[in-house]
């Protein structure tokens, strides 16, 4: 009896070598079998082997636990006969002694599956759930050669179950080679809540799905809210320009915004000058390098490319119409990724934008986003027309609003504050 309960213990421990084996070859990334190779870890090229031929590995599992399963109940169904049956027929119960045999049977079958599950199951696949890279780089070998050993066996139910797959009218069982965009963000969530990101690195990586899906429309600076330059200036008024507003590239326009005639960067002229070529009262035309237009439906992808292949930093964005709807810089799109991106300049206008009066009132520029509004006020305002809250509010009127007018919308209170001409200056919002 001795005997059976060791052979019965090995087998169901060879039940739990495979079923582990197979839960740390498929949970382990490919990527990462790829690092250890390269680091020269033993036994990672045949690990990568069992990874890249799916069907054979599992063909291989599949016998060595349907043997392992076979031989410990051939062997504990015999010890049932043997020592189990004599007992039974001996207990002075009718219906005990008549079935002695099935009872005996039953007795090691509930026995076998209930050690099986613990120790040919669960604890195998949860120690190689919790280290995959150990496990598998311990039973690659092992595997490998019982893959070979057993090699009739595993190409017949290879070869059987890619026909059957087939006449199902289902593809060959191949391990899926990607992940879904919905999977990796759920994976940046999870590492949020962790504690492995940071929040601003779940932001940045958030961006990089989202800035696959932008049109320039959504990213481009307004026309209402372009710093542009007559085309008949001269160079001290392009410095002038540079001292008020900071930028470094200017469209260039002939009478309006809506006729852009090219883009004037400063560099260019503080070169000349350098170079004692140019003087104060020089025209900028000297300077005018041709303008690039875009419709504002392109992808945001598909203009950085194109920034990147003709060397450019500065787009013009058209209407439908021909007309000037805004401009976009380089600097415009790679604050989609990684937020904004000030300067100097910049920085002392933003800590203008935004006054927190108290913690149900604040006064904003018609220029800050809606995102920010939502944040800063703890709404979740939306609006597919508009990005900033000028032209969300500007909407909500239905009319170019005066300086005093005021709505409501759900909890909140808008006031107009100031205006300058058609565009909303300055709004004070109020949580009610």
């Amino acid at each position: 009896m001795w005997l059976e309960i060791l052979l019965i213990s090995i087998f169901i421990l060879i039940n739990g070598f495979f079923a582990a084996s197979e839960i740390a070859v498929v949970v382990i990334r490919k990527g990462r079998i790829k690092q250890l190779m390269e680091e020269g870890r033993k036994n990672a090229a045949i690990l990568n082997r069992l990874k890249e031929t799916p069907d054979r590995f599992l063909a291989t599992i599949q016998i060595g636990v349907t043997m392992a399963g076979a031989l410990a109940s051939a062997i504990g169904g015999a010890a049932a006969v043997r020592v189990i049956k004599p007992v039974l027929q001996a207990v002075p119960v009718p219906i005990i002694s008549v079935s002695s045999e099935a009872i005996s049977i039953g007795i090691i079958v509930v026995l076998i599956t209930y050690f099986s599950l613990i120790f040919g199951e669960l604890i195998p696949k949860s120690i190689a759930l919790s280290n995959p890279e150990g496990v598998g780089l311990f039973i690659a070998s092992i595997i490998d050669k019982f893959s070979k050993l057993a090699g009739v066996f595993v190409s017949i139910l290879t070869a059987s179950t890619n026909l059957l797959l087939k006449l199902f009218g289902k593809k060959v069982f191949t391990e899926r080679s990607f992940i879904t965009e919905e999977e990796v963000k759920m994976l940046i969530e999870e590492g949020g809540e962790s504690g492995v990101f940071e929040p601003e690195e779940k932001e940045m990586l958030h961006n990089v799905f989202e800035f696959g899906d932008t049109e320039v429309s959504e990213s481009m600076v307004p026309r209402t809210e372009i710093i542009s330059i007559p085309e008949d200036a001269l160079v001290k008024d392009a410095l002038n320009l540079v001292s008020e507003k900071g930028y470094s590239r200017y469209p260039v326009i002939k009478e309006t915004v809506d006729n852009i005639i090219g883009i004037l960067y400063v560099k260019d002229i503080l070169i000349g000058m350098s170079e004692k070529e140019v003087s104060a009262k020089t025209p900028i035309k000297d300077f005018i390098r041709d303008a690039y237009y875009i419709p504002a439906s392109k992808m945001v992808t598909v203009l950085l490319d194109e920034m990147q292949k003709n060397k450019f930093h500065i787009a013009i964005v058209l209407d439908e119409h021909g007309g000037t709807a805004g401009l976009i810089t380089l600097e415009d799109i790679m604050e989609e990724i990684v937020g904004g991106l000030q300067d100097e300049f910049e920085i002392m206008e933003a800590e203008q934008e935004v006054e927190v009066l108290d913690e149900r009132t604040f006064i904003v520029s018609g220029s800050t986003g809606i995102d920010e509004v939502n944040e800063l006020a703890g709404v979740d305002l939306t609006s597919k027309e508009f990005n900033t809250i000028g032209g969300f509010l500007f909407g909500l009127f239905g009319h170019l609003p005066k300086t005093g007018e005021q709505l409501r919308y759900h909890d909140l209170r808008f006031l107009i504050l100031e205006m300058e001409g058609k565009k909303i200056e300055k709004i004070k919002i109020t949580k009610l």
